[in-house]
């Protein structure tokens, strides 16, 4: 059975013709591998666009596998809505039940089954209310699990609704410990405390009221209720209003701007009531944008939204902290200041307790003493793992990462002149992407061990994993040296900061600035002085200098 990898989908692979998730957990060696049950790629696509948020959740561990698959077989979020309906339908049908019992005598005679002894139905009820009422003292979890499977049943995830579940079933097992009491209050003959019990099983039940739409069950419950009330409009309609109303003052790229921003929440939240929208939905729309690319560059500027948020985007290439605040600060305008202050057609927004950190995303660079630690750290990793020579290959390049992940086995030529081995980077960002590389003499031996079995199309780095794991590598490394993520001008350091360390190294060893932009395949400028002197390509042996200086 074939297994190949679709290179037009992140985190999937085809096995036959059949789509799959593929994808390691931080901690794991093992693969997510979980069927799509489709053979199309454009729905195998669309699924997995709806996925892509959720795939740094469970590789961090904060989601479970189980949870990933609810997701992706079509289960959604248990709502409040879910849980006050569910909850106001167990309390009604313990009132009917307790209602019934006066009328239970003639229904069983019917039936031929006559209550013979009135005093052991009395002693029965008694145990089943010491029961329920046992529940309560022990805090049983037999009413939450109920929940809990109830739903699950449905295809609806409870789990982000644990503390209300949790209040919910407390209700539960006081109403049912209440039923059994009014059982055993009736075949006792104490008719009274019969009619006080149902009286208060009924007082927990909603009023329905005419001015507002939710009304209390209890202090743990509230209802939603049906009554005159026009429905909330929707999120599209909202956005139509609020756009004619503040986007008359927005520039043509403020207003293109705004619109991705509600873009990416319309993607998460869907066309829904305005007012059924939590602060879950903001808080995974924010997951979402900040793994987005800066759309701006290529090749994300010719993508869709969709097609970003299915890319396995290198994190040098995501949009900063700012950016992502900059989201926040657009849905919080329209549903606080426009939906709540100026419409008065929501009570609350579900942007209010909500906040996102603006942090540096400038990128910082590494001490001559953090990088004598890391390549030491790298030196000492076993062969079989691909972190030794991958980070090694960057640290002595100056690469991007995705080039050195591009290359292959064709791409290491060996230069005639100088005898020294480079490696020809094709092409990439920019046009100056294209060049030659020289291979320090340290990687050399690992290198070519990698390309001896391999052809001349083999990938040198065939067994990389995705871009979050291998920065989730890298960031593991750095964890175990003590390495800051930030230094100390509050500047981020990650993978893409072993090529600033390279750049900044070479630049104040080498004395012609401009070789050292064509060994990082950096535009050449005449801010630098001497670049101008070069309209030709430098030689190998001129370039050797940028990379032997590092040590």
């Amino acid at each position: 059975m074939s297994n190949k990898v679709s290179h037009k989908l992140s985190h999937t692979i085809q096995r036959g013709r059949t789509f799959y998730t593929n994808f390691r957990t931080n901690d794991s060696k093992k693969y997510v591998r979980l069927s799509l049950n489709t053979d199309s790629l454009k729905q195998a696509q669309v699924t997995m666009s709806k996925m892509a948020p959720y795939i740094p959740l469970v590789q961090s561990g904060a989601m479970s596998v189980d949870e990933f698959k609810g997701k992706l077989n079509g289960m959604r979020e248990l709502t409040k809505q879910d849980l006050d309906t569910f909850l106001l339908r167990m309390l009604e049908a313990d009132i009917f039940e307790a209602e019934s019992l006066p009328v239970i005598g003639k229904i069983a005679k019917e039936m031929g089954k006559a209550i013979g002894d009135p005093a052991a139905a009395a002693v029965a009820a008694g145990e089943h209310a010491k029961a329920a009422q046992s529940w309560l003292y022990q805090g049983d979890e037999g009413s939450e699990l109920l929940i809990k499977a109830n739903f699950l049943h449905q295809n609806i995830d409870p789990s982000g609704l644990a503390n209300e579940i949790s209040a919910a079933s407390t209700t539960l097992d006081m109403s049912k410990a209440k039923l059994y009491q009014a059982y055993q209050a009736f075949y006792d003959g104490d008719f009274t405390k019969y009619e006080q019990l149902v009286s208060s099983l009924k007082s927990k039940l909603p009023t329905v009221s005419t001015s507002k739409q939710c009304t209390s069950i209890s202090d743990n419950v509230t209802v939603d209720t049906k009554d005159k009330t026009p429905p909330t409009i929707k999120l599209s309609e909202t956005w139509k209003m609020y756009v004619a109303d503040k986007g008359q003052k927005w520039r043509r790229s403020v207003a293109g701007e705004n619109q991705r921003f509600y873009d990416v929440l319309f993607y998460v939240v869907g066309d829904i009531p305005v007012d059924s929208i939590s602060k879950q939905h903001i808080r995974e729309a924010l997951r979402v944008a900040e793994n987005l690319p800066t759309r701006t560059r290529k090749p994300y500027s010719s993508m869709s939204l969709t097609e970003c948020i299915a890319y396995d985007v290198p994190e040098e290439d995501l949009i900063s902290s700012e950016h992502v605040h900059k989201h926040l600060k657009i849905w919080r305008s329209l549903f606080k200041t426009y939906l709540v202050d100026h419409k008065d057609i929501l009570n609350t927004s579900p942007t209010d307790g909500i906040s996102y950190e603006v942090i540096s995303n400038r990128g910082g660079h590494y001490s001559a003493g953090e990088m004598t630690r890391l390549k030491r750290a790298l030196t000492d990793l076993p062969g079989t793992d691909w972190r030794r020579d991958y980070f090694l290959t960057l640290i002595y390049t100056g690469a991007r990462r995705g080039e050195i992940a591009d290359i292959r086995r064709k791409h290491i030529r060996k230069d005639e002149e100088t005898g020294r081995h480079y490696i020809f980077i094709e092409g990439g960002k920019t046009d100056h992407a294209q060049r030659q590389i020289p291979i320090h003499q340290k990687l050399e031996r690992e290198l070519f061990k990698r390309i001896t079995l391999l052809s001349d199309d083999g990938l040198v780095f065939g067994d990389l994993p995705d871009y979050t794991t291998i920065t989730n590598g890298w960031v593991a490394i750095m964890d175990s040296l003590g390495i800051p993520t930030y230094d100390e001008f509050g500047l981020k350091r990650r993978i893409h900061s072993l090529r600033h360390t390279f750049i900044s190294t070479a630049i104040v060893s080498v004395s012609n600035a401009a070789l050292v932009q064509f060994v990082v395949g950096h535009s050449r400028t005449q801010g630098l002085g001497i670049t101008s002197r070069y309209a030709h390509r430098p030689t190998l042996k001129e370039l050797l200098s940028v990379v032997d200086c590092i040590d």
